[in-house]
Formats: C-alpha cells, sequence, structure tokens
C-alpha cells in the first residue's frame, strides 16, 4: 500500500520535474571533466594519462545515459496505457525481449537515482585520478 502511495506521490508534475533538475546535473558533471582532459592533452603521453582518459570517457558515457534520462523522464506519460505505450518503444529501440515486464515508477526512479550517484562518483574519481596524477608527475 505505502508502495502505491508513494508511486502516486513521485507521478505528480511536480516529483518529476524535481527529478529532471537533478538528472540535468549532467551538464556541470560533463564540464568537470575540462580540465583533466586539457592535461591531457598537454601532458606526455603515459599510463596516468590513459588512466585519466578512460576515466574522462566514462564519466561522459555517465553524462549520457544522465541526458538520455533526462529527455526520457520529460516524455514520461502520466496514463497506465500511456506507460505501455512508453515501454514499449523503449523495447524496439533498445532491442528488450516483448515479455519483459514494465517497470514501475519506483524501479525508474532507483534507477534514475543510481545513476546519478554513479555519475558522481565517477567525476570524483576523475578528480582524485587527476591530483594522483599531477602528484605522481611532480615527484
Amino acid at each position: 500500500m505505502a508502495s502505491a502511495e508513494n508511486e502516486k506521490r513521485l507521478r505528480r508534475p511536480v516529483a518529476l520535474r524535481v527529478l529532471v533538475i537533478h538528472l540535468a546535473s549532467w551538464r556541470y558533471l560533463a564540464a568537470l571533466t575540462l580540465p583533466p582532459l586539457l592535461f591531457v592533452a598537454v601532458s606526455p603521453t603515459g599510463p596516468g594519462s590513459l588512466a585519466l582518459l578512460a576515466m574522462a570517457l566514462w564519466v561522459h558515457y555517465c553524462c549520457w545515459r544522465l541526458w538520455l534520462d533526462e529527455r526520457l523522464f520529460r516524455v514520461l506519460p502520466e496514463g497506465s496505457d500511456d506507460i505501455a505505450a512508453f515501454d514499449a518503444a523503449l523495447r524496439v529501440l533498445w532491442g528488450a525481449k516483448a515479455g519483459d515486464a514494465p517497470r514501475t515508477l519506483m524501479q525508474r526512479w532507483a534507477g534514475a537515482r543510481r545513476l546519478l550517484y554513479r555519475a558522481l562518483a565517477a567525476t570524483l574519481g576523475l578528480w582524485g585520478l587527476w591530483i594522483l596524477v599531477l602528484w605522481w608527475s611532480l615527484v
């Protein structure tokens, strides 16, 4: 019962706007990759630079996923019939099996939250790695 109540609350336009606003933070996370990428561009090639480049690519992949979720949550319909059409469109686009059970709104929110945390952790990891590579290059 509490789950149905929460899902009903999360379906409200203001709740979806809150989620979309947080998912839109992908812009800032992508911008935070620029200093380490500039360092890679001007520093000699080495294992540290390659690791920074790989980590920056991971952050940008996470940012792309956040961007995609932001756009998808903007068009997520409110009616249950429209949710089925929404899921069918995603299944056709990404090749999921027709028998897969549709995800609830709570599952969608949990996935978006997990993705946001993953992107934040990847950005922090990139900066931590960059500081480590900077320190290593000075020693």
